[in-house]
């Protein structure tokens, strides 16, 4: 008897909160990509969403839910194409909208956005967009250049002079 009751109750627990996994493309616009994703009733969702990089470039990505207080995101992490953690989201759930995002540097590749939340009761979904730029180097970089070849033009003279 108890059989057939557990295998009932895990059955419809299956279909009152079905899993929604999906790793899919995001669609390039502009500077960056766009995605989103839409699901209905109690929901747990866990995507990957891809995109590229054309080389060195920063990656800012955000992502918001369309629902109030049934609506919550666990995470948002940057991965590279073995889907390995490069980089970790700030989880920001907040009422009527939620939102979160990070910045980092990246080599050229694929990498994924892995997104993971749940949702309660009606159709609801997320959207967002990543922005790949390339990355600019600091002033204090330039300054260590040029002082680097301030140091070969010194000692290529020194070299000079000790060769007349």
């Amino acid at each position: 008897m108890k059989k057939p009751l557990l295998m009932l109750a895990l059955g419809l627990s299956t279909i009152l909160n079905s899993a929604y996994a999906a790793t899919y493309a995001a669609t390039p616009s502009g500077d960056g990509y766009q995605f989103s994703s839409s699901f209905a009733g109690d929901t747990n969702f866990d995507d990957y969403i891809s995109f590229s990089t054309t080389g060195f470039q920063n990656i800012v990505a955000s992502i918001s839910g369309s629902s109030s207080n049934t609506f919550t995101f666990n995470t948002f992490n940057l991965l590279d194409s073995d889907k390995t953690l490069v980089a970790t989201g700030t989880v920001l759930n907040g009422i009527p909208q939620v939102s979160f995002g990070f910045l980092t540097s990246a080599q050229i590749g694929t990498y994924y956005l892995h997104v993971v939340g749940n949702s309660t009761g009606a159709t609801t979904g997320y959207n967002g967009t990543i922005s790949t730029t390339t990355a600019v180097p600091e002033p204090g970089n330039y300054a260590l250049m040029l002082a680097g070849l301030g140091l070969v033009g010194v000692i290529a003279r020194k070299k000079m002079r000790d060769n007349v």
